[in-house]
């Protein structure tokens, strides 16, 4: 009798491991297979082929009408993923943030990267959003749109390639 009550109790509790490994596996969402994967890196969308040194999102930023409408290559650490499909991220470095979508909506990224380091090519640009736009990206990404009022200006890349580092 004691016998049977161990396996019970093995049987359940390795009942409850694989349910919640089984969970976890189902909330990350990934649409795209990455184009080439190492043990250091994924990148996703076109081939990585970009040389030099990354700019900074501070730098970017703060020289945007320098930059806007330009092909540039930044990096940064993503701060948010949209937790639908993974059809934008969030790209964070220090105080300054943008908003990273992909081209034609060719591809997507796992909605399990957040907290992960990026380097990204794409085209950056300044734009407005309205209200309703606004609080629409913030439901999609898992935030209180009621934060939001009025218009906002938001920083943003069209990305073409998006290396994430594991």
């Amino acid at each position: 009798m004691r016998c049977l009550l161990i396996l019970t109790i093995l049987f359940s509790f390795t009942s409850i491991c694989v349910a919640q490994q089984q969970s976890q596996e189902k909330e990350a969402i990934s649409l795209s297979d990455p184009v080439e994967s190492t043990e250091q890196y994924e990148i996703y969308g076109l081939d990585f082929e970009a040389s030099g040194t990354p700019l900074d999102l501070e730098n970017l930023i703060s020289k945007s009408d320098a930059y806007k409408d330009q092909q540039v290559v930044t990096r940064g650490q993503i701060k948010q993923v949209c937790q639908k499909k993974g059809c934008f991220f969030i790209l964070a470095d220090g105080q300054h943030e943008a908003r990273i979508t992909f081209k034609n909506y060719s591809f997507f990224i796992p909605t399990n990267t957040a907290g992960k380091k990026v380097v990204l090519k794409g085209m950056f640009n300044v734009k407005k959003l309205s209200e309703e736009k606004a609080k629409h990206y913030a439901e999609d990404a898992g935030e209180d749109s009621k934060k939001i009022t009025g218009s906002q200006e938001e920083y943003s890349l069209v990305a073409t390639s998006v290396k994430i580092w594991k």
